[in-house]
């Protein structure tokens, strides 16, 4: 059976990357070595998706600079369909400034750029590209009219929905989160949708209950190193992390993202689809960048079976 389409929303940045020895305190300088890459969340997304061995369609807003032209050239040779994507002359492609310490920690500061003018009316305009029977992936970093124009698109259009809320604001409507199947935000993002503090799967499985309270059929949080808490009407489940050596935890949340949509795309059952996601995010941290972190199919197959040996042992 082939897989179900797979369609992104969301921003795209030139991250400029500043690897130091540990991330500087207030006032402080450091020493530190400058690398740039491709990155934004929705773009890191539809990236690792694309890694899988998936060829998902993307909307973003990109500028006529430069930069604006690496990226989506970054896009196609990754394997993403870029026929959606808007290129705006005059305007400034979106960055952000990453600072990662030895230890995989990192502080993002984000200039949204282009990013920022995306409208309802070109989120309409995009949605065409949506199939029937897809799963859509949108995040939170697009503009709020527009997140609400696409979440209204839902009730015309039969596509499950995947709601990554990074980073949390205000504005979304309440026929919105009804809208969302699943909404996927990390432990401070629970926090400060629920005000419940997740530090473990059982704080997990409380934020989940409010996460549901507010609409969406389905909460999947994130809990870093300890793995990942699920719950919806029915069933809960809890999966631990793969412990591995984190170089760069940049990108792990859109790694996770992007391959748990990839992974209902190809009819994954649900345990297995989040089990696959945790994967795909560890071997993201043990290498440096965003997309350049994304592993492919090929990789993700090795370590899940060289997990299931030890997993025996």
């Amino acid at each position: 059976m082939s897989p179900r389409p797979l369609m992104f929303f969301g921003t795209t940045n030139l991250d400029l990357c500043f690897n130091v020895e540990r991330l500087p305190t207030p006032g402080e300088s450091l020493m530190g070595a400058l690398t740039r890459h491709p990155g934004g969340k929705g773009a890191n997304q539809a990236v690792a998706a694309a890694r899988l061995g998936l060829r998902p369609h993307f909307y973003t807003r990109l500028g006529g600079d430069d930069a604006g032209h690496l990226l989506l050239n970054s896009l196609r040779e990754a394997g993403v369909c870029a026929d959606a994507v808007t290129i705006c002359p005059g305007e400034v492609s979106g960055s952000a400034l990453v600072m990662v310490g030895d230890d995989g920690s990192n502080m993002i500061v984000i200039d949204p750029g282009a990013n920022l003018s995306v409208t309802p009316e070109m989120v309409e305009g995009a949605a065409e590209f949506i199939e029937r029977d897809a799963i859509v992936v949108a995040e939170m970093g697009m503009p709020i009219p527009a997140l609400n124009r696409l979440f209204e698109i839902k009730g015309k259009k039969s596509f499950e929905l995947i709601f990554n809320p990074a980073p949390v604001r205000p504005g979304l409507s309440s026929a919105a989160w009804k809208s969302i199947d699943f909404v996927t935000p990390n432990q401070t993002e629970a926090f400060e949708l629920t005000g419940i503090e997740v530090n473990d799967f059982d704080s997990a499985a409380h934020a989940a209950l409010k996460l549901l309270d507010l609409g969406p059929s389905a909460a999947l949080i994130t809990l870093g190193a300890r793995g990942a808490y699920y719950a919806d009407a029915k069933r809960s489940f809890a999966l631990r992390a793969f412990p591995v050596k984190a170089v760069d935890t940049t990108a792990a949340g859109d790694a996770f993202n992007g391959a748990f949509a990839a992974s209902l795309a190809q009819r994954l059952p649900l345990r297995e689809a989040v089990r696959k996601a945790l994967a795909v995010a560890a071997l993201c941290v043990t290498r440096r960048g965003a997309q350049s972190a994304m592993p492919s199919a090929e990789a993700v197959d090795e370590f899940l079976k060289s997990q299931a040996i030890l997993e025996l042992e």
